[in-house]
């Protein structure tokens, strides 16, 4: 059903563990509610359903989301990345390539090149391409139609979206973490894809670990899966369980070595606000890493706060870091 297209998606893996249908998609019930209504009123008018803007930190199931609406319209669907379309005509190219009630799939489309976003403008709106030919008194303007499409757009930063590329989507959806149960749920469907066992308890402290990000727990379940395969267990025990977060430095709410880093770099600032740039160059890590992967999690947990000066630590963080006893220039942390 789905057309070809190289990118990640196309991944055995990917393949293995990403819901084929809503019955198998797990968490975003308000999404996927409001979808539904706007999929069956698509059906019947036979039109394409309106453009669906999906937005929400990384993990959270937007790709697969995508994939769900493909195959519960019974539509095609090409898959790119934002980066992947560098010219105009790379767009057009995949544009032209699609037929009607086709969907098209942008990841982090915040990454289009200015001019490849306004160049879908038209096409977004009415289905044309606009290509304009020659200069001066030549100059020559050629409107080319298109087959109707849905076109899809992921993204972790929607602020970064123009306006006028935003008011286009007559769709626009807040991905949410994921609840514990929600979690426990994708765990223990998809343990016996990876010929593994794991009961409801051990389910929930890998569940706990997972930052409210499904991604986070199918990579999770794999460490502690290849564990139980040394340790010659088709189950997964409590005791290896453990084992394996405290070798892979992971504590009960899922923070990590560079979590721990990053909030002893805001303590150390003594509750002054420090910029984005300057943890990135102390921690030696890339800015975009912190800003869609570490900071959401932190943010959501109560841990740091955005300032328009920086970052700064909180009460709630303060008192984590205490609870850790984390080191400080190989000296307990005290208070």
């Amino acid at each position: 059903m789905n057309k070809s297209h190289p990118t990640k998606e196309n991944q055995p893996e990917d393949i293995v563990f990403r819901p084929k249908n809503f019955e198998e998609y797990i968490g975003q019930n308000t999404i996927v509610s409001n979808l539904k209504i706007s999929m069956e009123a698509s059906i019947q008018r036979k039109q394409p359903i309106e453009h669906i803007l999906l937005f929400g930190p990384p993990g959270l199931g937007k790709t697969s989301l995508a994939s769900v609406i493909a195959n519960e319209l019974n539509s095609n669907i090409i898959r790119t990345t934002a980066t992947s379309i560098k010219r105009i005509i790379d767009l057009f190219s995949i544009i032209m390539s699609l037929d009607t009630m086709d969907i098209l799939f942008i990841d982090e489309v915040h990454r289009l090149d200015k001019r490849v976003e306004e160049a879908l403008y038209s096409v977004m709106e009415d289905y044309s391409i606009q290509i304009v030919r020659g200069s001066g008194k030549n100059i020559k303007a050629m409107t080319i139609p298109c087959n109707p499409f849905t076109l899809i757009g992921a993204t972790t930063r929607a602020g970064l979206l123009s306006k006028p590329f935003r008011d286009r989507f007559g769709h626009s959806f807040a991905f949410e973490y994921y609840h514990i149960d929600e979690l426990i749920t994708v765990i223990r469907r998809l343990a016996p894809k990876l010929d593994i066992q794991i009961e409801e308890p051990e389910a929930e402290e890998i569940a706990k670990r997972s930052r409210g990000t499904p991604r986070i727990a199918i990579h999770l379940l794999k460490r502690v899966s290849d564990f139980s395969l040394v340790k010659k267990q088709k189950t997964i025990s409590m005791k290896i369980l453990l084992d394996a977060f405290d070798t892979l430095k992971i504590d009960q709410i899922g923070l990590s070595e560079l979590d721990r880093k990053y909030l002893k770099i805001l303590f150390l600032k003594s509750g002054r606000p420090i910029g984005i740039d300057t943890i990135c160059a102390i921690l030696s890590d890339d800015r975009t890493t912190l800003e869609e992967v570490t900071e959401p999690y932190l943010l959501s947990i109560n841990f740091i706060e955005k300032t328009n000066r920086g970052r700064v630590i909180t009460r709630e963080g303060l008192h984590y870091l205490k609870e850790k006893q984390v080191l400080v220039n190989n000296e307990e942390l005290l208070f």
